[in-house]
């Protein structure tokens, strides 16, 4: 098969641009979520901030384990470190999701 006739019905419609700002403002959401993760590392480590692991933020908000993955998942709270496969939040921000998602 000859390149032309594999070619020749294909042509730009106007889904394509719509698909293309999709995939921009998905990139912007990313690059957004890296600079606010870039921040957080350094606050990290120019003050030491209380950190609290995943158990305590799961009782202290009330919340189940795939709860917390779809918040995190979700923006709503930002892994702070993880070490030795353990995650920690900021103090913080614990309080603030669980003001928030209690509605306190």
């Amino acid at each position: 098969m000859r390149k032309n006739q594999y070619l020749r019905g294909f042509s730009i419609s106007p889904g394509h641009s719509f698909a293309q700002k999709l995939i921009l403002l998905e990139l912007l959401a990313v690059k957004r979520q890296l600079a606010t993760y870039l921040e957080l590392r350094e606050q990290l480590e120019a003050e030491n901030v209380l950190l609290r692991d995943a158990e305590y933020v799961k009782s202290h908000v009330g919340i189940s384990t795939e709860t917390l993955y779809r918040l995190q998942r979700d923006g709503y709270i930002c892994i702070a470190k993880r070490e030795r496969n353990k995650r920690f939040y900021r103090d913080v921000d614990v309080e603030r999701l669980r003001k928030s998602y209690r509605g306190l």
